[in-house]
């Protein structure tokens, strides 16, 4: 005997359709792609303070549901709103977020309770939905009853707010960065939809580097699209990556697509590429919630062998770029220093710090490291101990070879060794400069006389920077014009100092036993003005002192002015200098 079957819907599948998103922010995200689809053109996202009992709200002035539609339509499981009205919206033409009819219960994720209030054409609807009276009500959820209700309100009122009360406690509070993160991806740009998270907007800033776009054959006949942006800087780990974008609307989180596992690549740089990878709506298979992919999908595994060959491609191109620029930086202050070494000896040291800039970059360091350990190498080139590794290691060229190989031995570390005897140097001289500035009767000129060869104190910008006769010149002919018939301690301890980028820095040096503050500013600007007159260039100003008046807001200096306290000037170099003695221990 035959008979038919009929699937019975547990009232649980809300629970395990709201679970579906992997956290807390992507559900709310669900309910700004609900907003976009209403064409809403600002949505409002209050977050509740940690440990509080305060809801979270989302707010939005679209078009709002009808009565009739509410029942009949938001209601409906699994019914999109594209299959029912159409790809675009009616009056703003927006590409429909909606494509499985799920995203009412991402609030279930966050909540425990839904409340629901929607405003058109002068009524005002209240639903509320429950996951206890779900899951308590033990029959199929199409026979659940929802509380609900209607009333008259302003006919020019519009929109829908969605409140959602009892938040699970097993969860962390929703997270504003985070959030703000996951809808910048989609609405950042938008023109005409603006979201604000707890009153700030959502913005998506764009990042400096250059950009790259391929398309790509899908086996569904379709195209997709990448573009991505090797930027001028890594990123910080979770801000960089592509994004996958289906149909519009970003799947999951950005990332490397692979390339991580690539043993070529350093971490820091992947963390330079940002961009998105669009497809078709229907062209990968994703979760049930639309929230992530399948990774199974031959397509998307056609797709991220593709991208990893392409960005690997291009980050090769700007990396080598980048290499040949700072390594003809790097040459020419080399080739500075390296004139007061004898003729002879200058062949091999410019050979010894190619090597090390080539290595150094190899291995991924920053530029920042890069540049202390050439400072160190030219210093250590000033020391007889270190050519006569190098003498041998050239006699030994021409007799045994078991001899070269231990020259070859000592040269290595003797490279290590003297880059960490100068770093010892450095930490004396920071101890010695450090007991100047505790005295308060130690002057300017005495700052600057043991500052003015050691502007690497100042942080790793300054370490290439030098004064010379030209500048000292031009620094002696300003004071005494300015102040020839002023008393002597009027005049001011300046330091002009210069690289080969020809890039300027004005030091004002003030006694350790004065603050620095507005006064100081002044003048030193003042000086600046009129220097910049004599030698056609932008100055940066650093103006030093004891201590940095208290009252001094940064956010009114000038974007070219820092103060600085001589004990803290000390104490960052020291943790550096201290950092990199770390490393060189460290080394095998």
């Amino acid at each position: 005997m035959k008979s038919t079957a009929r699937f019975s819907v547990d009232p649980r599948l809300s629970a395990l359709l709201g679970e579906s998103y992997t956290s807390s922010e992507r559900a709310l995200r669900e309910l700004v792609d609900n907003a976009w689809d209403a064409e809403a053109r600002v949505v409002k996202i209050t977050l509740p303070t940690v440990l509080s009992e305060e809801p979270v709200v989302i707010e939005d002035d679209g078009h709002g549901m009808k009565h009739h539609e509410v029942r009949q339509e938001y209601l409906r499981i699994a019914s999109p709103r594209f299959s029912r009205k159409g790809e675009r919206t009616p009056n703003l033409d927006r590409k429909v977020k909606g494509r499985r009819g799920i995203g009412k219960f991402s609030g279930l994720t966050i909540g425990d309770e839904i409340e629901v209030v929607t405003r058109a054409q002068g009524v005002k609807t209240t639903l509320v939905i429950s996951k206890e009276l779900l899951l308590d009500a033990g029959k199929d959820i199409e026979e659940v009853d929802l509380p609900i209700s209607e009333e008259p309100c302003d006919p020019e009122v519009h929109g829908t707010a969605i409140t959602i009360r009892k938040l699970n406690p097993r969860l962390n509070f929703p997270q504003p960065e985070r959030l703000r993160e996951q809808v910048a991806y989609d609405y950042g740009r938008e023109m005409g939809f603006q979201v604000r998270i707890n009153g700030e907007p959502v913005l998506r800033h764009d990042v400096q580097g250059t950009t790259f776009t391929k398309e790509y054959e899908m086996p569904d006949g379709t195209k997709a699209e990448a573009t991505w942006t090797v930027t001028e800087k890594p990123l910080p780990g979770r801000k960089s990556g592509l994004i996958l974008r289906s149909g519009e609307k970003s799947v999951g989180k950005p990332h490397h697509w692979g390339l991580e596992h690539d043993e070529q690549l350093s971490n820091r740089l992947i963390n330079r590429v940002v961009g998105e990878v669009k497809v078709g709506s229907e062209t990968i298979e994703l979760t049930a919630s639309g929230g992530d992919v399948i990774e199974s999908d031959k397509g998307l595994q056609m797709l991220t062998k593709a991208i990893q060959e392409d960005v690997k491609s291009s980050l090769t191109e700007i990396h080598g770029k980048e290499v040949a620029l700072a390594k003809g930086r790097w040459t020419q202050t080399m080739k500075r220093r390296l004139e007061a070494v004898p003729e002879h000896r200058r062949a091999i040291a410019e050979e010894k710090l190619e090597r090390l800039i080539s290595r150094s970059y190899q291995e991924g360091e920053k530029e920042e490291r890069i540049t202390i350990l050439i400072n160190l190498v030219l210093d250590a080139l000033e020391m007889d101990e270190y050519w006569t590794v190098c003498r041998e290691i050239e006699e030994a060229e021409k007799s045994d070879v078991l001899i070269f190989a231990d020259a070859l031995d000592k040269f290595g570390l003797s490279d290590l060794a003297f880059i960490a005897h100068q770093a010892d140097r450095r930490r004396a001289f920071l101890d010695g400069l450090d007991d100047l500035a505790k005295d308060p009767k130690t002057t300017e000129a005495q700052m600057h006389t043991a500052l003015q060869h050691n502007l690497w104190i100042f942080g790793n910008e300054y370490s290439l920077m030098s004064s010379n006769r030209q500048l000292q010149t031009i620094i002696r002919d300003f004071t005494d014009k300015i102040y020839r018939d002023k008393d002597a301690a009027d005049r001011p301890d300046l330091l002009l100092a210069a690289n080969v980028e020809n890039r300027h820095l004005l030091i004002e040096f003030k006694r350790p036993a004065i603050p620095v503050g507005r006064d100081a500013e002044h003048q030193a600007v003042t000086y600046a003005d009129t220097l910049t007159g004599h030698i056609g260039v932008d100055l940066d100003i650093l103006v030093v002192g004891g201590s940095v008046d208290p009252k001094l807001q940064p956010t009114y200096s000038g974007k070219k002015t820092r103060f600085l306290s001589y004990r803290a000037v000390i104490a960052n170099a020291r943790t550096q200098l201290e950092w990199l003695i770390k490393q060189l221990n460290e080394k095998p």
